[in-house]
């Protein structure tokens, strides 16, 4: 078998190995028959990075929101996407969403929820309540398998802002103001030698970021000095990185100088070592990654091997003789997008140097948006045709979310997308600033900007590398579950206790179709998806007797979710946005609503079962505890000539009023209250007798007393409203201030990659947004945004 043959056989195999996600996909770079040996020993290097792996969380979660921005009493429209984490396809695995709201100056949870997860996909609905304060918030999500104690970051959240109102005179100056100026501030300049560390005599390229005291990036202009006499310029290109090449000197000293008059010290340089070898990038097209491997020429002719891995999933092992310097190749046309980690191994197999190399960037979805107009009238159709293609203009079948809405409801400060989330900020460690730029098409120096990230960032931050794998806790079981369980306990237990075998299940809306739950050996039951889609609020019911004092205890996932989210650290991308929110509350527009001024209502408080199931429990128990009665023949409360049974007497109502048998004691009625008041006893009409009352019941003796416990179910999925102006039934003369015009979570496209909208504006004549987002079945993520004007006909 010739190299030629032998490379197809392999690609061949590589795309069957790709499902497998441990088993080595290889191309053998090196012109020799692989024999035995040489299998082992790669098929080692791959598994001993796939055993590590297996510790990374299995799911990863992102969070698309309708907008960035709400006020009090709107809507809150999402779409959860559960993707694996090494693939990036839809995954099924996980059933159910924990989701909360909390504040972020405090992380307070003011709204946790559970949703349906179904293929991969969530659909979900919250409403932002009048209760909550203006400010900052997030809304995290969680799942079984994206979720654990072993991973120290998290990801999956949106940052949102809540205003009470926006105004007018808000949308007159986007409610922004810039920040005061910094006069004087400080320089934090870092190296990052190519490889990780540099060889003396050997040609390196030293990658370099400045950012300043707050974190954000700052542009440099400086010199390197070799023996205090000036040998190179450089400066930043992107983001206060950038990178230049040079050959070190183990006998030389050198230290930097930055061209800033706020900042004059010395920058001093990194070791730099005797012998050794290092990785120099060369090429990085679409096809081939090319790299040139150099040693130290006082080192032995040896093997060497560049492992690529993606997302902990190894996709190529290139074995190859390095005597002084080699070039290698690698062939990466069937790699996926995203970052691939190259480790330089030696004859030993330790690991000598590692590069981060981000690969196939324009390989992902495509989506392009035609509108029917630029410019729409209030209240009129608008149509919009979606077409999404892949890298090779092949039409693509995708699952995408979109939303279009008022501008000024756009989060400046957000610049998180569903690529830039799973391609970047799950993959390297700390907070990034602004990632969605280098997925932008139109920044023409994305690419190379891309590279300084991954030079600068450096191999270290990489959460997939084999070292930070190795370091994290194994998950040896899920701390949250995908489902929920519970648990019978005995109070007391004797002979003649009956052991239960079930409980039962069910929607109070839905009373009559209870269904079993089996109970296991230990007592225990489960709520699976099956059950908790019954509904938002369901019942447990056991069916023992009231002498066996029956407990049922249900185990909250949020408590466990609370205790592990203490110990993680929340990473979101931020941006260089010198702009602050002003929330203006004393300008209104055409379509603020009408204010009034501050009323204090004060009103006997009374409690009220907000659950109709309970209310309706708190008049069976009235009913069945309640010993009046009430003489059908006159209508007498408690009758003393007319004793309570069956025939005579009925239950009183509460709320009825009654006539008493009274008697005159020292001039004063009174109830009569035995048989020797007779005598002088009387039918009277107390006026001043109130109305029947029975005492109040409390929840918790309702729900003993019935054998139940109440936990959530999934909350039902809710249809964003979408109003029809063109139907002569419809009357339009209605104000409509919607800043939402479309949400719609589930758009998936037709196999020419296409899917048609349509929706009509409301009566805020402004600029609006539309943002869609999606994701296909093999894993190919995409983001786009279009705009749009909407007037008065009259103007």
């Amino acid at each position: 078998m010739n190299f030629k043959e032998l490379k197809k056989l392999f690609c061949k195999v590589s795309c069957l190995n790709l499902c497998s996600f441990w088993i080595m996909l290889s191309f053998i770079l090196y012109s020799l028959p692989i024999f035995s040996q040489d299998r082992i020993i790669m098929d080692s290097l791959a598994k001993q990075l796939h055993v590590q792996a297996e510790k990374k969380s299995k799911l990863s979660v992102y969070l698309q929101t309708s907008k960035g921005i709400y006020e009090t009493g709107e809507d809150l429209w999402f779409k959860g996407y559960v993707l694996d984490a090494k693939s990036l396809n839809p995954s099924s695995l996980d059933n159910t969403l924990y989701l909360q709201l909390e504040t972020e100056n405090n992380n307070q949870v003011v709204l946790q929820e559970k949703y349906q997860i179904k293929k991969g996909f969530v659909n979900g609905h919250i409403y932002i309540h009048d209760s909550l304060q203006a400010g900052n918030y997030r809304l995290m999500a969680y799942t079984s398998h994206s979720f654990n104690n072993g991973i120290k970051e998290f990801h999956a959240l949106r940052k949102l802002k809540i205003a009470e109102r926006i105004s007018e005179k808000s949308k007159e100056d986007i409610f922004f103001k810039k920040d005061t100026v910094i006069k004087k501030d400080s320089i934090h300049f870092s190296l990052f030698p190519e490889g990780g560390h540099l060889v003396t005599g050997i040609l390196s390229t030293v990658g370099f970021k400045a950012v300043n005291s707050k974190g954000l990036p700052k542009d440099v202009f400086g010199t390197l000095y070799e023996n205090d006499k000036p040998i190179l310029t450089f400066k930043s290109i992107h983001a206060g990185m950038g990178s230049f090449m040079f050959i070190p000197n183990i006998n030389s000293n050198y230290h930097f100088r930055l061209n800033d008059s706020l900042f004059q010290e010395k920058i001093e340089f990194p070791k730099i070592k005797s012998t050794g070898k290092a990785i120099q990038l060369i090429e990085n097209t679409k096809d081939t990654l090319s790299f040139k491997v150099s040693q130290s020429p006082s080192l032995k002719k040896e093997i060497i091997y560049l492992r690529v891995q993606i997302r902990g999933v190894v996709y190529s092992i290139a074995k190859a003789t390095l005597d002084k310097q080699i070039t290698v190749k690698i062939p990466i046309k069937e790699f996926p997008q995203g970052i691939a980690e190259i480790t330089l191994f030696n004859q030993n197999l330790m690991p000598v140097a590692e590069r981060l190399v981000y690969v196939k960037q324009d390989q992902k979805l495509y989506i392009k948006t035609i509108l029917d107009k630029k410019r729409y009238f209030t209240k009129q159709k608008a149509s919009l045709k979606l077409k999404v293609l892949d890298q090779n203009n092949v039409p693509v079948v995708a699952h995408l979310g979109l939303s279009v809405y008022d501008q000024i409801y756009k989060n400046q400060e957000d610049c998180k997308t569903i690529e830039s989330h799973f391609q970047l900020s799950t993959q390297l460690k700390g907070n990034l600033y602004n990632p969605s730029y280098y997925f932008n098409k139109k920044n023409e120096d994305r690419k190379q900007a891309l590279n300084f990230l991954m030079l600068t960032q450096g191999w270290r931050c990489y959460v997939w590398n084999e070292q930070n794998l190795r370091n994290q806790k194994k998950v040896d079981s899920l701390y949250i579950k995908d489902h929920i369980k519970g648990e019978l306990i005995y109070g007391k237990k004797g002979k003649n206790t009956i052991q239960q075998s079930m409980v039962g299940v069910f929607n109070p809306k839905k009373e009559d179709k209870k269904n079993l739950m089996m109970l296991d050996s230990l007592n225990n039951f489960y709520l699976t998806k099956d059950y908790l889609k019954m509904g938002k609020s369901l019942y447990i019911k056991h069916y023992g007797r009231d002498r066996d004092r029956i407990k049922i205890i249900i185990e909250e996932p949020f408590k466990a979710i609370n205790k592990i989210k203490a110990t993680k650290k929340h990473y979101y991308p931020f941006t260089n946005n010198t702009k602050k929110i002003i929330y203006n509350k004393s300008y209104f527009n055409t379509h603020d609503p009408i204010t009034l001024n501050e009323v204090e209502l004060k009103v006997k408080k009374k409690h009220v079962f907000r659950d109709k199931y309970l209310g309706k429990l708190d008049s069976l128990a009235k009913l069945e505890m309640n010993t009046d009665y009430v003489c059908k023949l006159d209508n007498y409360l408690n009758c003393l000539f007319h004793p309570k049974n069956k025939k005579n007497s009925k239950k009183p109502i509460e709320g009825g009023l009654y006539q008493e048998l009274v008697v005159l004691k020292n001039g004063t009625w009174v109830k009569a209250t035995h048989p020797g008041d007779f005598e002088e006893a009387t039918f009277y009409n107390n006026p001043y007798l109130p109305r029947y009352h029975v005492p109040e019941l409390t929840e918790d003796f309702l729900m003993k007393k019935y054998h139940l416990i109440r936990t959530d179910g999934y909350c039902s999925e809710k249809e964003f409203y979408n109003p029809i102006y063109d139907n002569e039934t419809i009357d339009d003369s209605f104000p409509d201030y919607r800043n939402t015009l479309f949400w719609k979570s589930d758009i998936i496209t037709n196999e020419k990659g296409e899917a048609n909208i349509e929706f009509y504006t409301s009566d805020i004549n402004t600029k609006f947004i539309g943002m869609i987002e999606g994701v296909s079945g093999n894993g190919l993520l995409g983001t786009n945004s279009f705009h749009f004007y909407v007037a008065k006909q009259n103007e």
